[in-house]
């Protein structure tokens, strides 16, 4: 009798075994999935670019877009807070898959050969090669072309998209900002005016 309640007692203890191997199996495969979906969520929703941004009007840095070069074949440079802090300038938020950034460019050209003020480009989120391929077949209005690759730009502004245009005064600060595509209309009554006053 002894005998049979020691073996029910050693097989109770196997089973008790057997199912804290498979929960802890078990749990271990779910943590471990849901580190991994975590660090998914965590990339494609780029929470660093939304947490830690150490981009500011006044103190960015954006790197050249590879390739990218003038007509003369010299390189097309990147921008910083410094090109815009000294004299009134364009920035425009741009990207060669946007179908309003297709639509607006022609504006940006002839806003370019008017010559009120450079305009510099943020190419947001963009391939390198595409961003080449669009601005040599379309042209070129940008003093400069500023990769932001990871938005944190576009972030640091409290933009959701593109395209959008800013004239940027002195300090640098903002003192207009349009917000979607230019047209001809907002060129002529908010940008240029912003560009010729005085003071």
């Amino acid at each position: 009798m002894q005998n049979d309640a020691k073996d029910d007692a050693k097989r109770h203890d196997a089973s008790i075994s057997r199912r804290g191997l498979v929960f802890g199996v078990l749990g271990g495969a779910a943590l471990g999935g849901g580190a991994v979906l975590t660090a998914q969520l965590w990339t494609s929703k780029d929470m660093t670019a939304r947490l830690f941004n150490p981009f500011k009007l006044d103190r960015f840095e954006l790197a050249a877009v590879p390739g990218l070069t003038r007509p003369d074949g010299t390189p097309t440079p990147g921008f910083s807070s410094a090109d815009l802090a000294g004299r009134r300038s364009i920035l425009n938020f741009w990207a060669s898959w946007c179908p309003s950034c297709r639509e607006e460019h022609e504006l940006l050209i002839d806003l370019a050969a008017r010559g009120l003020a450079p305009i510099y480009g943020a190419d947001v989120k963009d391939e390198p090669e595409h961003a080449r391929d669009f601005l040599s077949r379309e042209g070129n209005p940008y003093r400069a072309v500023g990769a932001d690759d990871r938005a944190f730009l576009q972030r640091a502004l409290g933009l959701r998209g593109v395209p959008t245009t800013f004239v940027i005064a002195p300090g640098p600060v903002i003192e207009v900002s349009i917000l979607g595509p230019l047209d001809r209309e907002s060129v002529e009554e908010k940008i240029v005016p912003a560009l010729t006053k005085t003071g």
